[in-house]
């Protein structure tokens, strides 16, 4: 079975009086779309992929060089009260058994003498808590999708401006045209 260009809307170079030049642009605007979509797919996945690389190195990192202690609160400071949370001045030792201190946020319950845990790196300073699998995958899926939906909408929006300008220029030439007809002249 063989498709003709009247099969095709917009596409080709057939001789239909009524295909207009910017018909043929429009399905050449929404053709480029579709095709921005599809090669950023695989960049998409390859950002994604190498996201997830880079940061499983850094969570890798991260998990063999810090560490969970428990702190003892030593004093709170309910002036620095955040919402249910207030700063408090908290000690623990490690690895040296050298005493060390921090201020940390704590629920506003807290008390002196209450233990909470502190993450820690290798020289006994308290550091953030180490990136999750789940952080890295998020990152992951994060980068990718992220980068599919701006291709989406860069190609949408593309697709929807051109639209705009040509329905625009087609709505300017059927008036002209509707006053050609009528014995008008656009130039009087």
């Amino acid at each position: 079975m063989r498709f003709s260009m009247a099969t095709r809307p917009g596409f080709g170079r057939d001789h239909n009086p009524l295909r207009r030049r910017s018909d043929r642009i429009q399905a050449y605007s929404g053709l480029a779309a579709v095709v921005l979509v599809i090669v950023v797919l695989p960049v998409a996945l390859f950002a994604g992929w190498r996201t997830w690389q880079h940061f499983s190195v850094i969570s890798d990192q991260e998990l063999a060089t810090r560490q969970l202690v428990t702190a003892t609160v030593a004093a709170g400071d309910p002036q620095t009260r955040i919402a249910r949370n207030h700063l408090a001045t908290v000690t623990w030792t490690y690895p040296d058994q050298v005493a060390h201190s921090g201020h940390l946020a704590v629920p506003g319950s807290t008390l002196p003498g209450d233990l909470v845990p502190v993450w820690v790196d290798e020289a006994g300073e308290m550091t953030t808590a180490p990136m999750t699998r789940l952080n890295v995958w998020l990152d992951a899926i994060g980068i990718g999708v992220g980068l599919m939906l701006a291709a989406l909408a860069v190609g949408g929006l593309g697709y929807q401006g051109t639209r705009s300008v040509l329905n625009r220029h087609r709505a300017r030439e059927l008036d002209e045209e509707w006053r050609r007809l009528n014995g008008f002249s656009m130039n009087a």
